[in-house]
């Protein structure tokens, strides 16, 4: 009986820890994951990131190019590459005086926050994007195509020593 009350508590541990990854009372989808973003850093004691406009626009319109032209690739199909879409949007982290670094988490056929934010935690390479203690800047972007192979197409962006926009 004690053997069954630990298991029990074990997993309603679990279940409640990944309830905290997006919070109920968020209002939009970008509200929701960078809540669940955070609350990962935060089990890390990472200071929280903050949305960034060029970030967020960068993160957009590849979303949506990835969407309207059915691929998935942090490499563009014009050949654009993460830093130059990020530089474009106005985040000008390669003239940065400081030092600086980009970022970027993409992923395609997930439903909601909930779902793509734990695909990138289970991922190395993704969930270290998401706990690097440099990045200070985050913004983040979704699109849907019912006519693609994935339907809804995710693009996180990543930076620090850069200025965003207000």
């Amino acid at each position: 009986m004690k053997h069954a009350r630990v298991l029990l508590v074990l997993c309603l541990g679990v279940t409640l820890n990944f309830g905290a990854l997006v919070p109920a009372h968020s209002s939009t989808w970008q509200e929701q994951m960078l809540q669940s973003l955070n609350s990962i850093r935060a089990q890390k004691s990472l200071k929280p990131l903050e949305i960034c406009k060029p970030l967020t626009q960068a993160a957009q319109r590849y979303a949506r190019t990835m969407a309207q032209q059915d691929f998935l690739s942090h490499i563009g199909k014009d050949g654009s590459n993460v830093g130059e879409r990020i530089q474009a949007a106005g985040y000008d982290w390669r003239n940065s005086k400081t030092g600086s670094s980009i970022g970027e988490n993409i992923a395609a056929g997930q439903q909601s926050v909930a779902e793509v934010m734990k695909g990138w935690r289970n991922s190395t390479s993704h969930y270290k994007n998401m706990t690097n203690t440099k990045f200070t800047h985050v913004g983040f972007g979704m699109s849907v195509n019912p006519k693609s192979k994935f339907k809804k197409y995710w693009v996180q962006n990543f930076g620090f020593g850069a200025s965003c926009l207000p």
